[in-house]
C-alpha cells in the first residue's frame, strides 16, 4: 500500500482549489453576469375600429380567439433593457401603469428563459419562454379611451446555434 505525505495530500488540495479560483475568475460567462435582453411591447386594443397595425396582424389573430370584440389593435411605443440574471426592473407602459419583470434564468437546455412578469391589475405570470419570440400577455387595465392594455414580452440572446434562426423578423 502506498504512503501518501500529508505535504504532497496539502499540495494536491491548494492546486485543485487554485485550479477552481481560477477558473472562476477567469470565466466571462459566469451565469451570474449573463444578461438577457427584454423587449416589451405595449399594444392598445379596442372595439371601437378595426384598425390593425401591419406588426400587430399575428397577436390581434391569437387576441381575438378568447377577445373576439376587439378589432382594433395600435402599437403604443416598444421598450428594451438588458438585465442580469435575478435582476429586476421596471417598465413604463401607459399613462402610470408599470410592467415588473424578474429574469428567473437564462437560456437552459432547451433555450428557454423563465420570467416573472407583474402587469397591471393582475397578479404575477411567472412562465418559461422560448427564445426571440413574444408573450403577450392581456391585461385589465383600460385607458380613459376604453382601450385594453396587452404587453407582448421577448428575451434575447438565444443559444448561440439558434441565434441566425431567431433574428429573422
Amino acid at each position: 500500500m502506498a504512503r501518501i505525505s500529508s505535504k504532497s495530500l496539502a499540495a494536491s488540495y491548494l492546486t485543485a482549489v487554485a485550479g477552481f479560483v481560477f477558473l472562476g475568475m477567469a470565466s466571462p460567462g459566469r451565469a451570474e453576469d449573463a444578461q438577457v435582453k427584454v423587449t416589451v411591447v405595449v399594444i392598445l386594443a379596442t372595439d371601437k375600429n378595426k384598425s390593425v397595425d401591419k406588426q400587430l396582424e399575428c397577436i390581434a389573430k391569437e387576441v381575438q380567439k378568447a377577445e373576439p370584440g376587439l378589432t382594433g389593435f395600435r402599437l403604443e411605443k416598444i421598450t428594451r433593457q438588458s438585465l442580469k440574471i435575478g435582476e429586476k426592473e421596471k417598465f413604463q407602459l401607459v399613462d402610470d401603469e408599470v410592467a415588473t419583470i424578474l429574469v428567473r434564468h437564462g437560456p437552459n437546455e432547451k433555450n428557454r428563459v423563465g420570467l416573472t412578469v407583474k402587469a397591471p391589475h393582475q397578479g404575477n405570470v411567472v412562465y418559461t419562454t422560448c427564445c426571440g419570440k413574444f408573450f403577450p400577455i392581456m391585461t385589465r387595465y383600460q385607458t380613459m379611451n376604453d382601450e385594453r392594455l396587452i404587453i407582448a414580452v421577448r428575451v434575447q440572446p438565444c443559444k448561440v446555434e439558434d441565434a441566425d434562426e431567431k433574428e429573422k423578423p
